[in-house]
């Protein structure tokens, strides 16, 4: 038997609802998606466009970003009744990888408009990817080899690829070519798991377009006490 509402939770529910339908200012999109690759552009765009379809003049008050390296810009803060305008948003993706969520907050000076969150969502995908990027053993295991796979974006195949352990000598590697330019399995176990250690694999990737990617894999010996140790 489901619990009865409280009517003063229904009502403030009503009153929610009620607000966004009388909601002056109406967006396009409240959430707009993009796909880079890593280090081709120092910033990303994107522009989320509304329009004021209520029947007075609303400005907006703020448009704030959820991060700094993000940025948001109107061209004016007023709009009349009828009037669509836009927030134009750059995103600096820096050294950044993987899926970002940026989101940007807009409020303005209309009492029935709560507060809009604004999400840019942008997937920077790297030009060689390494899953998992961390193996780990406890001491005293037997120091047998765990699979990384590396692989990489189909225009951007692979010519020649190299993992070297560093300190040099804390681990052996080997990689076996799953589909030439494109997937490789890479082979890790460390040289000993007498005592807890934690080291990396440097990756060293030659692409065809003669761009040269580093990246880095880990490995860990875990003692007792550590995550995963005894």
């Amino acid at each position: 038997m489901h619990p009865k509402a409280h009517p003063i939770a229904l009502f403030a529910l009503s009153l929610f609802f009620m607000a966004r339908l009388d909601a002056s200012l109406t967006w396009e999109k409240e959430k707009i998606s993009t796909e880079v690759i890593e280090g081709q552009q120092t910033e990303v765009k994107a522009s989320f466009a509304f329009t004021n379809t209520g029947d007075h003049i609303v400005t907006i008050t703020g448009a704030q970003p959820s991060c700094g390296c993000t940025t948001a810009a109107l061209d004016k803060k007023t709009y009349a009744p009828g009037e669509s305008g836009e927030i134009a948003v750059d995103f600096h993706p820096a050294e950044r990888t993987g899926l970002q969520e940026k989101h940007i907050t807009v409020t303005t000076d209309d009492p029935n408009q709560p507060p809009t969150r604004l999400l840019f969502e942008i997937n920077i995908r790297q030009y060689l990817t390494v899953e998992p990027r961390l193996v780990a053993w406890n001491v005293r295991d037997k120091p047998t080899e765990q699979l990384m796979v590396l692989s990489a974006l189909p225009s951007y195949p692979i010519a020649e690829v190299t993992a070297q352990s560093e300190p040099a000598g804390t681990s052996e590697t080997r990689i076996e070519v799953v589909e030439q330019g494109r997937t490789y399995n890479l082979y890790v176990k460390p040289v000993s798991t007498a005592t807890r250690e934690n080291t990396t694999v440097i990756i060293k990737a030659k692409l065809a377009n003669h761009v040269e990617k580093t990246t880095v894999a880990y490995v860990f010996v875990n003692g007792p006490g550590s995550p995963g140790g005894d």
